[in-house]
């Protein structure tokens, strides 16, 4: 089990490396900070993707990397200096934050192969905390121990082998996260949102984006107002919640657990060996196994599936 997830740990830290293919080159810029104790990191761009990884000791370095028409930018090429002055491009440091910001100044005036595309990778202590805020770039965080809050217009967002606390906004962009311990609260305008691997509180809301749950201990509240929910749980220590306004909910549970049951929807498909309550075809309301936490999956017309595994 365990060489299974250093395997698995392996995977991710090579994914995340090279999930955004510009990191592969010579940076076009590169800053280097000294900080200590718990460092806070400031970031605000407009289009560029963003990815953090932990682990630095105590220093941050940033690295800024440049694409024009798909091509990358070597460092020195005065063209690209020239282009990029039509960026307002921010990295410095206050006490213990780093900051990055950048937005460009002049958008809608800029000529055909004009536009650059600009990437960030941050290397950082463990115990870094961060503010972002895009308006469509992509954001990845990797082995940090803090709280991140992250809000987008758009861009996807992944989390993977931290702990701490998490906040998102997107209106629209996808939320994948992966081996974490702490509290998770994720909100989007519709995009998916895919769990794997998470011990804590988990509250999910999305306008329309299907709701994946996987190998999660701990309290979760989930609801989408049409995509459909499907978790599979290690165990049930707190209540959990499930709602949809159209789609499916089905849960994977392990079997002989006491829980209090409320489920509701357009069918309800299930089988109860050792159920105390009330059963029809769209509702059951009663105690498994004498009872428990809550276990409430809703859905206004959509069917509730709740399965037993080994």
């Amino acid at each position: 089990m365990e060489t299974g997830m250093n395997l698995k740990a392996v995977f991710l830290m090579i994914l995340m490396i090279f999930s955004l293919d510009s990191f592969a080159a010579e940076p076009y810029l590169k800053k280097q900070f000294q900080v200590s104790g718990n460092a806070m990191l400031d970031v605000e761009t407009s289009g560029a993707s963003v990815s953090v990884t932990g682990g630095n000791g105590n220093k941050i370095v940033v690295e800024m990397f440049v694409k024009r028409n798909g091509q990358e930018m070597s460092p020195g090429n005065a063209e690209v200096d020239r282009l990029l002055e039509n960026y307002s491009i921010t990295i410095d440091q206050s006490g213990n934050t780093v900051s990055v910001k950048v937005k460009g100044k002049n958008n809608m005036n800029w000529k055909r192969g004009e536009r650059l595309n600009l990437s960030f990778k941050i290397m950082a202590p463990t115990e870094v905390s961060s503010e972002f805020q895009s308006s469509g770039g992509s954001i990845s965080i990797y082995g940090v121990q803090g709280n991140q809050n992250a809000s987008t217009s758009g861009g996807s967002i992944r989390v993977a082998e931290s702990g701490g606390k998490v906040n998102t906004r997107s209106s629209g962009g996808s939320f994948s996260l992966e081996e974490f311990i702490g509290d998770v609260d994720v909100e989007t305008s519709g995009g998916a949102v895919k769990i794997d691997g998470m011990t804590g509180m988990l509250s999910v809301r999305t306008s329309g984006g299907s709701v994946s749950i996987e190998n999660i201990s701990g309290g979760i509240n989930a609801s989408t107002s049409g995509g459909s929910i499907r978790a599979s749980l290690l165990r049930i220590d707190e209540d959990l919640n499930f709602r949809t306004s159209g789609g499916s909910v089905t849960a994977m549970i392990p079997e002989g657990l006491g829980l209090n049951l409320n489920l509701r929807g357009g069918r309800v498909n299930t089988k109860l060996p050792n159920f105390d309550g009330e059963i029809k075809r769209d509702l059951i309301v009663g105690k498994l196994n004498g009872g428990g936490p809550e276990l409430n999956m809703e859905s206004s017309g959509g069917s509730i599936n709740l399965e037993f595994i080994n």
